[in-house]
């Protein structure tokens, strides 16, 4: 087994010899959207080799979700028993793909659930979708004023900047797909 100080060092380590390559940890601790950039390049270059990224623990469900996206076959937190990884090794190179998501992200996800109601969790997603107020008023039938109300429901509710940064806070905590 071979580490590498960083996704960069990877790449060009696979670049030349991945048929060499059986599966791998990829460490991401720092998740900058710049050195997650350069591990979703690693993981292109290792063309179809099994990918187990290891993620801060408090990883949003939004970066999760892009990773696996981006080619990774598994997500887990970082802090994994030494046990536990060469079980989830053996799981990714007979093609399992999964995502531990801690406890925290889940109890997120669900208190956000509650504080809106069903229409305002619709609207949510078609904003979350990139569609307009006219957009998701035509596709629940009903008038632009009302989904703007719910809009500025969900931001207030989200405690969210704007409808983008409301979007975010959805995707980040699973809230949306």
């Amino acid at each position: 087994m071979e580490c590498f100080p960083d996704s960069g060092v990877l790449a060009k380590k696979v670049a030349g010899d991945a048929h060499d390559v059986g599966a791998v940890f990829l460490h991401l601790h720092d998740i900058s959207d710049e050195n997650v950039q350069a591990a979703f390049d690693a993981v292109a270059l290792l063309d179809g080799t099994p990918v187990c990224m290891l993620l801060p623990r408090d990883a949003p469900l939004g970066l999760i979700r892009r990773c696996h996206a981006n080619g990774a076959r598994a997500t887990v937190a970082e802090d994994v028993t030494p046990e536990v990884a060469l079980d989830m090794l053996s799981l990714i190179q007979r093609g399992v793909a999964f995502a531990m998501i801690n406890e925290r992200m889940q109890k997120a996800a669900r208190a956000i659930r509650a504080r809106l109601s069903e229409r305002e969790l619709q609207v949510l997603e078609g904003i979350c979708d990139g569609l307009q107020n006219k957009e998701i008023a035509h596709n629940f039938d009903i008038k632009e004023v009302t989904v703007k109300m719910h809009v500025r429901a969900i931001i207030r509710k989200l405690d969210a900047k704007n409808r983008t940064h409301a979007a975010m806070i959805a995707r980040d905590t699973g809230v949306v797909g």
